[in-house]
């Protein structure tokens, strides 16, 4: 009978902590959301791959707020494209499955899946656009700089050295 008791009052000591711990992270959630507003959506990084997050994180929240509703704008357009890849990407894995092998068939689902993809990239490309059209001169030093900025540290963690100029 001592046991039972002891450990209904470790049980119930575990489930007081855990109670308490829920209670802080929400209290932390809660004390951040206030304090500073809801977390802004950045969008997906494969349709901002042309705008380093440094560059957004440099503008004022109002006018990163007004340029990432640009992106918001195509996010149909990329989920159909992403939906479109993931469905194509079935097809090939059926086609890679199936018995007997036809070569043609994977060709398909492999060219299936390039072009879905390019249709992608063409929409980032096209919310790209529209987003640099809408910055302002200053604006677009800032991102020049920001993507030379990229491209050097990425050249610092593959060791190669920038080129020559």
């Amino acid at each position: 009978m001592m046991a039972a008791e002891t450990s209904r009052r470790w049980l119930k000591l575990a489930l007081i902590a855990s109670v308490a711990l829920n209670l802080v992270f929400v209290g932390a959630g809660v004390t951040r959301y206030f304090m500073s507003g809801p977390a802004e959506r950045m969008s997906m990084g494969s349709q901002m791959q042309l705008f380093p997050r440094k560059f957004f994180a440099e503008l004022e929240r109002p006018r990163r707020a007004e340029l990432l509703r640009v992106f918001r704008g195509y996010d149909p357009a990329f989920r159909e494209g992403r939906a479109a890849a993931r469905a194509q990407i079935k097809v090939l894995a059926a086609a890679l499955a199936a018995e007997p092998y036809d070569s043609g068939k994977v060709q398909a689902a492999v060219e299936g899946f390039t072009a879905r993809s390019e249709s992608l990239a063409q929409s980032g490309g096209a919310a790209a656009l529209t987003l640099i059209g809408k910055l302002s001169p200053e604006e677009r030093k800032l991102l020049a700089q920001q993507l030379l900025l990229r491209d050097e540290n990425m050249r610092g963690l593959r060791g190669s050295k920038p080129a020559q100029e």
